[in-house]
């Protein structure tokens, strides 16, 4: 499914967390299952972007979530809207989509990421590359 992209992505967050290679499957979660923090996080995506050429912005699944909301439907007082959850559940196919709901404070958006967003949001970015 992600030719080509997985095993990169897997190299890049080893690198990143000294995680063992058999932990990182597509549905782990980069920081529920493998340990991720914050700081970890901005180091894979930099890997990523020298491993593949690419430019992925900080916050940039937020981003996509937040796309064509009007500003403060997407949340409300830091918790996501009704309307920003049934977004991110669009923009992240790949997460269990029982852990998004309305309500759930927009910290915990980082908490869903899995390995199978990373390669995604990899495989998308090529996708733009080659197309421009």
């Amino acid at each position: 499914m992600y030719e080509g992209i997985f095993d990169r992505v897997c190299d890049a967050i080893q690198e990143s967390l000294g995680v063992a290679k058999e932990r990182i499957t597509l549905k782990a979660r980069i920081i529920d299952d493998l340990g991720s923090d914050s700081l970890d996080l901005l180091d894979i995506l930099f890997a990523l972007e020298e491993k593949f050429g690419i430019k992925i912005k900080r916050g940039q699944i937020e981003a996509m979530a937040r796309q064509g909301i009007p500003e403060g439907e997407f949340e409300k007082d830091g918790q996501v809207t009704e309307l920003g959850a049934a977004r991110l559940r669009e923009v992240l196919p790949e997460v269990d989509q029982s852990r998004i709901v309305a309500g759930m404070p927009l910290a915990t958006i980082p908490h869903l990421l899995t390995v199978e967003t990373f390669c995604r949001l990899v495989a998308a970015k090529l996708a733009e590359k080659k197309g421009s």
